[in-house]
């Protein structure tokens, strides 16, 4: 094979390797851009990107509230990809991907903290909250319970539209609709994802 052989044949694997990133990243992004319509699969009652005054911080962000027949719906969006492994009692979580480790906040903190002050918002009416991760994640090592990859949740819509939306339901949904705004992605600073520097 000559030189020039060679150099053609790198080039085209380097081609194909960057080509196969590209897509793969697509795909993740993907995950996140059709998730709200499986939101509306779910409901025609929803807010997006939620703001939620804090005295510390100024304000935090709920990324999803849902009105189902059973309740508020609050879901909690972490588009990372590869192996996570999650614990309900540990601080930090661990995304393992391309062989690289990266650690983030135990989203369940913060979930927890959003049911309460939704509660206390429309008190005697059920919320429920789940993390949702991309459809490219796995846990080796198990999950807890409210954790959910986007297959698994899209596996379930119609568990969530059971059901009819009473009367006392949507006085509260409209209680929050007035008490709560709505941001822009813009507001939250990161283009509205949840995400790390891997995400990409």
């Amino acid at each position: 094979m000559s030189d020039i052989e060679i150099i053609g044949s790198g080039i085209a694997g380097l081609i194909a390797i960057i080509l196969f990133l590209i897509w793969r990243n697509s795909q993740s992004g993907k995950s996140y851009r059709d998730f709200p319509k499986i939101v509306k699969r779910i409901s025609t009652h929803y807010m997006r990107n939620v703001m939620i005054p804090d005295a510390v911080e100024g304000s935090s962000f709920i990324d999803w509230l849902i009105l189902t027949p059973r309740g508020v719906l609050i879901i909690s969006q972490k588009p990372y990809k590869g192996l996570i492994f999650a614990s309900e009692n540990i601080s930090h979580w661990t995304q393992v991907l391309d062989r690289r480790s990266y650690s983030f906040d135990n989203p369940l903190r913060q979930l927890e903290v959003d049911v309460v002050t939704i509660k206390s918002l429309i008190p005697g009416i059920p919320v429920k909250g789940y993390v949702v991760f991309d459809r490219d994640s796995f846990f080796p090592k198990g999950k807890p319970k409210i954790v959910l990859t986007l297959k698994e949740i899209k596996q379930n819509i119609s568990v969530f539209r059971e059901g009819e939306i009473k009367e006392e339901l949507l006085i509260a949904w409209d209680k929050l609709q007035q008490t709560l705004k709505e941001g822009t992605e813009e507001d939250r600073g990161y283009g509205g994802m949840n995400s790390v520097s891997n995400y990409s």
